[in-house]
């Protein structure tokens, strides 16, 4: 009996992805490390599966005697459950921690009668597989298409103190299925095509991942709240989007969503209501949260009187790893410092924070403009320059001025005028000029440090250097200007010139030139139509489509037209386009010539594949005829009588090619059905084991042995019975071809929630994996010294993809090859 002062048990869980992962033997192994340590440890309950190096693991470890109950005409073996508790151990390892008790065991399952241990205080370590989890049973289902008899509440086992996985790849235990270290040898074949198929047993494997780092997790937050540590445990990635209830809120999480997609991360949108106005706010949330629904978020909502203090509160508290944020309008950087944005960026940066641009707006289109090569940069930093130069060079001319040299002062002060205009603009080169023209006259005109003009002629001077002075800036700056367009244009020539030499082989090509186009030439939207029957088709285009707005058309060909949206474009631009216009027909022609090379490369392909079909399917049909006619020629022979056994045989021999022949030109038909695509399956809902039934009668086995293993619990298919058993045979009577003599060619049948997969499975050469893809195609054999037509995979690869299946290879284990025949599975 359990006192009240007894301290409840610890539970110890191996979670394995799939059975045969090593739960059983790493919990032997921990039990025999106590043991070796002095801990009192008994075995209660271990299924080895008669694995060898499991069996091993239990070493000297006691083991308690199970508890056998009569469950019908079977015995079932169970933990004693009384057994282990008037023994008493510490520790006590039960396997199995799913497994459900016969009728007569003390608890009808074993997880309560581990749970029962646990509060008297003994130890337990135990095993489970993730499908075995309570939570998981409808993903393992659509993953496997098995549900598993019997469960484990998550509740339960995350109470475990230590929960640790028993991690292994798909195919590390897929070489162990292989090796008949998990099932026995005739159950190794059909388990590597259904449950442990490569990609079922990695999504296992995921999935045990991600429910164990999902408990870590929660320990880390109960961790983190008792401590109450600020410290982000950043063991998942959660993405908290801010909500406003604005009409832009949309346009927000439909780019978190993106985020969170792109990212694998959890949405969670949270309204921070203010609490001074809490039941006064007349926002109407409810688009929002469909929004947050429809995007697979969670919505929340806070109270709280500071915004950015709550959200970031809300990230924490929630373990959130990154913030988006919403800034509608241009005036969002002019905010940023005072706003909600600038509160949360100015919080420590233990949070990645995104800002979204959420201006619903209609886009603002501009015409083309050409760029100033003088930006407010340059000028400013010019007038600095001249700020720190005219003084520097009046300083300077005031020490070497003489009465006979103002023609020097002047020509120092139009070169330094010059050279500010080149590089500040005809803004700063007239500024400069103006104030040249009042040092000149202050520092070395008389009467000098005043401003007045003595003498006519120096004043006639003195203005003539200012409108010189201007003159020049002028045709400088507009010579700047000139050269940087001229500058422009040639590289956006160079651009256009390069990406129309790269148009080759497909229409795929015009797409980055068009790009180039638009941005070139601040267009919306590019356009390439083709003349199709009298009319003009859009054929190619870049941007977004357009229904109306200005236009510019350009004619590349007699067969092609260049379309530009949104933007007006001068002279020199026109010119440009025009000139471009010439490399994109030559670019646009050498497509047409590749299309029309590639389809005679078809043709010749096609006439070269037929010859070669011609002269197999010749080869293939001499030896019968050659071995009917001689066994016609016996039988007619008229100078010998044959016995009636000997002329059964001659008649079993003719049957035989004749059965062979048949299928032959049954495949050549086939095939030319299916290259001229006039093949139409049907759907009939057929049971799969008379399909395999009717197939089999069809088909010579050249005296090999069939086992035949198919459910009868199988779902019926929705199928072409016809095409389907032309499928079968195909494929069966192929494995006969290469399987020995003294082994069987086996058929099975499983299946998924999607698809039902038969396997054909024989024990000859197998085929390699670079050629498994070769051998689906006519005419192609395993061995070059092979004649023949070689069609008959070719067939019913051809007639399961017109049946929405497929055929997959895959190694049998032992050698040979496992032919897989995966159909979907409609909905009845």
């Amino acid at each position: 009996m359990q006192t009240k002062d007894v301290a409840l048990g610890n539970l110890r869980v191996y979670l394995g992805p799939a059975p045969g992962s090593g739960t059983t033997y790493r919990m032997l192994d921990e039990g025999n490390r106590r043991k070796q340590r002095g801990t009192d440890v008994v075995v209660g309950i271990v299924s080895t599966h008669r694995r060898l190096a499991t069996e091993s693991q239990i070493g000297e470890l006691e083991i308690v005697p199970d508890f056998r109950p009569l469950n019908g005409a079977t015995v079932t073996v169970e933990m004693d459950f009384h057994g282990v508790l008037d023994r008493d151990p510490a520790v006590v390892l039960v396997d199995e921690l799913a497994a459900r008790n016969a009728p007569g065991a003390s608890h009808e399952f074993r997880w309560q009668q581990v749970q029962s241990l646990l509060e008297v205080g003994i130890d337990v370590i135990t095993t489970l597989n993730v499908a075995e989890l309570e939570s998981v049973q409808d993903v393992v289902e659509s993953i496997t298409g098995v549900r598993s008899p019997a469960t484990v509440p998550d509740s339960f086992v995350r109470r475990a103190q230590q929960i640790e996985l028993v991690d292994i790849t798909p195919q590390a235990l897929r070489r162990r299925l292989a090796h008949g270290n998990i099932f026995p040898a005739n159950e190794v074949d059909a388990a590597l095509s259904t449950y442990y198929r490569e990609e079922n047993l990695a999504a296992l494997r995921q999935l045990a991942m991600l429910w164990t780092a999902d408990r870590i997790e929660e320990s880390l937050k109960g961790r983190a709240v008792n401590e109450l540590s600020p410290l982000q445990w950043e063991t998942r990635e959660r993405l908290i989007v801010g909500v406003s209830g604005a009409n832009d809120d949309e346009s927000l999480l439909r780019r978190a969503a993106r985020i969170s997609a792109r990212t694998n991360t959890d949405l969670l949108a949270v309204h921070v209501i203010d609490a001074n106005n809490r039941g006064k706010s007349t926002i109407d949330m409810s688009p929002t949260r469909a929004y947050v629904a429809n995007f697979g978020g969670i919505y929340q909502e806070i109270v709280d009187d500071n915004v950015a203090d709550a959200l970031v509160a809300f990230a924490r508290l929630e373990r959130g790893t990154q913030i988006v944020l919403g800034s509608s309008g241009s005036a969002a950087g002019s905010r940023r410092s005072s706003g909600v944005v600038g509160a949360v960026l100015r919080h420590p940066h233990d949070l990645d924070v995104h800002i979204v641009s959420t201006n619903s707006s209609a886009p603002v289109r501009f015409n083309r403009r050409r760029r100033t090569p003088f930006s407010w940069i340059r000028r400013l930093g010019a007038a600095a320059v001249a700020a720190a130069v005219l003084p520097l060079v009046t300083y300077v001319l005031t020490l070497i001025h003489s009465p006979s040299s103002l023609s020097l002062v002047f020509s120092t002060y139009l070169v330094v005028v010059i050279g500010l205009t080149v590089g500040g603009g005809a803004a700063i080169g007239i500024l400069s000029a103006v104030a040249a023209s009042l040092l000149e006259n202050y520092f070395f005109i008389a009467p000098r440090h005043t401003f007045a003009v003595a003498r006519t002629d120096d004043l006639i001077t003195l203005s003539a250097f200012l409108a010189f002075s201007i003159a020049v800036s002028i045709v400088v700056t507009e010579f700047t200007k000139r050269s940087n367009d001229a500058e422009r244009a040639r590289a956006e020539a160079e651009i256009l010139t390069t990406a129309a030499a790269a148009v080759a082989s497909s229409q795929n090509d015009v797409g980055p030139i068009l790009d180039s186009l638009r941005a070139i030439f601040d267009l919306t939207r590019v356009e390439i139509l083709a003349n199709r029957d009298e009319r003009w088709v859009v054929e190619v285009a870049s941007g977004i489509p357009e229904t109306s707005g200005d236009t510019t058309e350009f004619r590349i060909d007699q067969e092609h037209l260049l379309r530009l949206w949104g933007s007006s474009l001068d002279g020199r631009d026109r010119t440009m386009v025009t000139a471009f216009l010439s490399r994109l027909a030559a670019g646009l022609g050498a497509q047409a010539a590749e299309r029309e090379a590639s389809e005679r490369r078809t043709l010749s392909d096609t006439n070269a594949l037929r010859t070669g079909l011609l002269r197999a399917v010749s080869h293939d049909l001499r030896t019968p005829l050659a071995s009917i006619e001689a066994n016609v020629t016996s039988l007619m022979a008229r100078d010998v009588t044959w016995s009636a056994l000997d002329q059964e045989r001659f008649l079993s021999s003719i049957e035989v090619e004749v059965h062979r022949m048949t299928r032959l030109v049954t495949n050549l038909l086939d095939a030319g059905r299916l290259e001229a695509g006039v093949v139409t399956p049907r759907s009939l809902r057929v049971e799969l084991d008379d399909l395999v039934a009717s197939a089999l009668e069809t088909i010579d086995t050249q005296g090999r042995r069939l086992e035949i293993d198919i459910a009868d619990d199988l779902p019926a298919l929705f199928t072409d019975p016809d095409l389907y058993e032309r499928v079968v045979a195909n494929v069966v009577a192929n494995a006969c071809r290469f399987s020995p003599l003294d082994q069987s060619v086996r058929l099975s049948a499983g299946r998924t929630p999607t698809t039902l997969t038969l396997l054909i499975i024989d024990r000859g050469p197998g085929i390699q994996k670079q050629n498994r893809r070769n051998v689906l195609m006519p005419l192609q054999h395993l061995d070059d010294n092979h004649l023949g037509a070689g069609l008959g995979l070719s067939v019913a690869s051809g007639f399961m993809g017109l049946l929405g299946g497929e055929i997959r290879f895959e190694d049998t284990p032992g050698g040979g090859l496992t032919v897989a025949i995966d159909l979907p599975q409609e909905d009845q």
